[in-house]
């Protein structure tokens, strides 16, 4: 007999849990680890934007031209997840021209599309696909349905390296002892440098900190998922608008937050006397050269990466990518330029814990 092959996913965010989700339906024993609680890192904190629209020559457009497609086949799996497929409508000095799946609308056809939005701009890009979802609802939703096919879940267990013997990954130190494994899945975000290092690997992730503000507005203002030089708001499922920010220079949150909120009540009719419910930063794991990071470390394919930026958007596509590639031993569908090996031997001298 043999026993199924083990696997340690790092990270309960978003794409740690999609991760698990998929292994979960292969022949796998699958363990999620979590330094606190699911979807308490970035996830709580995305804005839950939906994409597929990118540049041509952008470093992510493989995965981002496939993104939608799988939240659309991860939905017809759990309908509960209840993607709001609303479209999005950007301008402001950046818009530039349509890409792919976009298309121009004049100042009449966005009034007729936000009425709600004032003075509304002379143009605007429409992506009738796109989509918003409820990012720490829908990782809570998926881990549910995950444990449910016989996922482990270790809560508030911090792993702290990996471990090795006789040249290969047999599992991770955690703050509350060793977990065996067959193969250990790093989607911990900002935490994966850490852990790479250990195998002569540096992986640079970095923080992209941004600001989710929640509002009270007595009924529902925008339509769709607006995107401006002045604002970006969506109205969520309960009711609520949400407002994403960018992280001040200055670190000082609170002009920011009180800046949204001008904005928010000054731009859009309905929402004069929106009242700030909360506001979080979350921590995004950005990597520097721009591309992601999907794949085996080592030969002996016992440690495998998965991030990227913006993980909420890909997070349905990364899960199934890599239970692909757990399931078959490779996916020549996969980029070369995504793959970790870029960065090996970028920290000589680095040795893997031994036991």
């Amino acid at each position: 007999m043999t026993h199924k092959k083990r696997i340690v996913v790092a990270g309960a965010g978003i794409a740690g849990v999609s991760i698990a989700w998929h292994l979960a339906h292969g022949e796998f024993d699958v363990t999620l680890v979590e330094q606190d609680m699911p979807a308490s890192g970035a996830t709580g904190s995305a804005f839950g934007w939906l994409t597929g629209v990118v540049k041509d020559d952008a470093a992510d457009v493989f995965i981002r031209r496939i993104a939608l497609a799988d939240w659309h086949r991860l939905e017809e799996h759990i309908p509960e997840l209840h993607i709001q497929w609303s479209g999005s409508l950007s301008y402001g000095a950046s818009s530039g021209s349509c890409l792919q799946d976009e298309r121009l609308l004049d100042k009449a056809e966005i009034a007729r599309l936000e009425s709600g939005l004032r003075d509304p701009p002379s143009q605007a890009r429409y992506a009738a696909k796109d989509g918003a979802i409820d990012a720490a609802s829908a990782t809570r939703l998926l881990l549910e349905k995950a444990c449910e096919k016989g996922v482990v879940l270790n809560t508030q267990t911090t792993v702290t390296g990996l471990c090795m013997t006789e040249g290969k990954v047999t599992g991770v130190l955690t703050s509350r002892g060793k977990l065996d494994a067959d193969c250990v899945v790093l989607a911990c975000g900002t935490g994966i440098p850490a852990l790479t290092e250990r195998v002569g690997i540096h992986v640079p992730v970095l923080s992209s900190p941004a600001i989710l503000l929640r509002f009270a507005v007595p009924r529902n203002v925008v339509n769709t998922i607006v995107s401006g030089d002045d604002i970006e708001v969506r109205q969520a499922r309960n009711g609520e608008l949400l407002a994403a920010e960018d992280y001040p220079a200055s670190g000082i949150v609170r002009e920011t937050v009180e800046a949204a909120q001008r904005a928010v009540r000054s731009r859009l009719t309905g929402a004069e006397s929106a009242a700030l419910i909360q506001h979080s930063t979350g921590e995004r794991p950005v990597i520097q050269d721009g591309y992601p990071v999907l794949g085996f470390t080592d030969e002996s394919r016992s440690v495998y990466i998965a991030s990227m930026h913006p993980p909420v958007t890909c997070a349905a596509t990364f899960g199934r990518l890599v239970s692909e590639e757990l399931c078959d031993g490779q996916s020549n569908a996969i980029p070369r330029c995504y793959r970790p090996s870029r960065f090996i031997n970028s920290v000589p001298g680095k040795r893997l814990l031994q036991t």
